[in-house]
């Protein structure tokens, strides 16, 4: 009994030395990067333009991040890029180690499946490499060398997809109802270099992707004739590709024919503005944030960067990480009676 006060007294000097004692100090990007691996976490397997960006970008990015750390890739499809999402935003530690190139239709995909387990607006983004102006290619033995054409066919467009929530299956999808299309769309390939697999051996006759991956990773096949251009999904309309008979690809923002149509296309081409994006967890310290973004901006206007994607045939169109952040709230703000009528052309409930 006598020695209770004593233990008190103890318990009590314990706490308070501890309550007074200097908080442990958040090592500086520069400490905690060096020697230090950070991963990319990839919403989409290996061999396309996710692959191809994701690995240029990287290899020239962590020249800039303080410390000089290493960096490896880790593939994880699924579910059109929801899979890769929940991991990041819930599982991913949240101390800056930890990178993702997601999908750019995530935002957009929030507002229409409602049920997710991310909340894009609350990302910390580092910047966007490119835009992601989609391109709706066929193939030539379709004979389809243009809308027109797409209405009148007989035997349905197949495109090839790689999840629901992906534009190469959102795009094909809105185009055919919008516009009375003959079109069919299977989902389930891993990613764009299994697509474009299936397109040459006759599994699928169309393919709707971004046009720096066509021209990157599918050049010979444009150059040759093999595919051809319908049309093109942007907030923007490009002169650069053309369609079947050498005029340029219709935007299929000016197709609408009412003020709904066009703010429902709008959002559905808002994909191609987030891009090439790349993030990190939300929780991660500030000062490792703003050093990922300092780091992607300098990386943007390396020259070596630039040159190596000029050699493997990738547009760089950069934005910093305040203007993708803004971009992605502003989309998931859009009113709600307009994501009811999107998803409603989706056949979603």
């Amino acid at each position: 009994m006598t020695k209770q006060p004593n233990c008190l007294l103890g318990i009590i000097l314990a706490l308070v030395i501890g309550a007074s004692a200097p908080a442990v100090a958040e090592k500086s990007p520069a400490e905690f990067y060096k020697d230090n691996v950070v991963t990319l976490i990839l919403g989409a397997g290996p061999g396309g333009g996710y692959d191809l960006y994701s690995r240029t970008v990287m290899k020239h990015l962590v020249k800039h991040i303080p410390g000089k750390p290493n960096f490896i890739l880790q593939f994880m499809p699924g579910g059109g890029g929801q899979k890769a999402a929940g991991f990041v935003y819930n599982v991913a530690p949240k101390d800056g180690a930890k990178l993702a190139k997601l999908s750019n239709m995530l935002p957009a995909f929030q507002l229409l499946r409602g049920n997710v387990k991310y909340d894009v607006s609350k990302m910390n983004y580092i910047g966007r490499a490119a835009s992601m102006q989609y391109v709706t290619m066929v193939w030539h033995t379709t004979g389809v060398k243009s809308l027109e054409d797409a209405a009148k066919a007989k035997k349905p467009i197949i495109f090839g997809a790689s999840g629901v929530s992906q534009s190469n299956y959102i795009v094909p999808t809105v185009m055919g109802k919008l516009l009375g299309l003959n079109v069919k769309v299977v989902a389930g390939y891993p990613g764009t270099a299994a697509i474009n697999k299936a397109l040459e051996q006759g599994e699928v006759t169309g393919r709707a992707g971004a046009w720096s991956s066509w021209i990157s990773r599918a050049g010979r096949l444009i150059d040759s004739g093999m595919v051809v251009a319908i049309a093109q999904s942007g907030l923007e309309k490009s002169g650069d590709i053309k369609n079947g008979y050498g005029k340029p690809t219709p935007l299929l923002l000016d197709l609408a024919k009412n003020d709904d149509e066009r703010a429902i296309l709008k959002l559905f081409a808002s994909d191609a503005a987030v891009g090439r994006n790349f993030s990190t967890p939300p929780g991660v310290p500030r000062a490792r944030v703003k050093a990922l973004c300092r780091a992607f901006d300098a990386t943007m206007a390396d020259k070596a960067f630039l040159a190596d994607a000029k050699k493997r045939k990738l547009i760089v169109e950069p934005k910093p990480c305040e203007w993708l952040t803004k971009v992605a709230k502003d989309i998931v703000a859009t009113p709600k009676p307009l994501v009811k009528k999107a998803r409603a052309l989706l056949g979603w409930k």
